[in-house]
């Protein structure tokens, strides 16, 4: 079943700026100096950010973008996100506290939530960790299997879309850490989630990974499910932030 079924509250698509657009404005207004990317692939987002340092994580690089544009200097550590938070020490690369974060790394929750975890614990109160595709548009595209999402949703209105579970990851925050403050923005393709009020000594979601895992794995990846996730949010115009001349209305100092 498609998006715009009357009978689910997915929205019929997100309508505003572009992720990458968001994202691009963000890092200037925010001033961000050390950049984090999860999931880099072509590395056309870390093109477009504004930046002093950025340190850029994948398995596989493909890089066919200038990501150097915008930056004093830009380390590419080709190695899974695991790996990479297990084995490098990002304030020593960086040379200092991440202020900005974008998760875009493999598309099943539990990855994400590894990320995110490992990701919160080189912060501060100040950073703000952007999450992508966790507000999928129909069913078929948050299918966990790549292959199969995109045989099943080949006749649908977004094609070749692939989300994965990570929307989950909403509910999860919303469970285990409602001290965080969350923003869900209305980018295409798929959606940003906003995370502000960051405690980087948190060990929640690491303490609880596993019954975290058992609990979300046993919730249903399917319309009605997806539904119910945006029943319990409220999605805010990305045009509307960036309009805005005072982003700590949004995320913070």
């Amino acid at each position: 079943m498609d998006a715009g079924d009357s009978t689910h509250p997915l929205p019929d698509n997100h309508h505003g700026l572009h992720y990458m657009a968001f994202m691009a404005h963000i890092s200037r207004a925010r001033d961000s100096r050390r950049y984090l990317e999860i999931g880099v692939s072509q590395g056309h987002l870390l093109s477009h950010i504004h930046t002093e340092t950025a340190i850029a994580v994948d398995p596989s690089f493909q890089i066919s973008f200038n990501v150097s544009e915008n930056k004093k200097a830009v380390t590419l550590i080709q190695a899974p996100s695991d790996t990479f938070f297990a084995e490098y020490d990002y304030e020593a690369l960086a040379n200092g506290t991440l202020d900005l974060a974008f998760l875009d790394g493999m598309h099943t929750f539990e990855y994400l939530l590894r990320d995110f975890y490992n990701t919160e614990a080189i912060s501060s109160n100040r950073t703000l960790i952007v999450m992508h595709d966790c507000m999928p548009l129909n069913a078929e595209m948050a299918d966990r299997d790549q292959k199969r999402s995109a045989e099943t949703g080949v006749s649908t209105r977004f094609p070749y879309h692939w989300t994965g579970d990570v929307w989950k990851i909403i509910p999860i925050l919303q469970t285990y850490r409602p001290d965080l403050r969350v923003i869900y923005v209305d980018c295409p393709p798929t959606g940003l989630v906003c995370v502000t009020n960051l405690d980087p000594h948190s060990s929640i979601l690491k303490d609880c990974y596993f019954q975290i895992v058992d609990e979300f794995r046993a919730l249903k990846n399917d319309l009605d499910a997806i539904g119910a996730m945006y029943r319990g949010i409220e999605i805010t115009s990305s045009a509307v932030i960036t309009n805005d001349h005072d982003l700590t209305l949004y995320f913070g100092g």
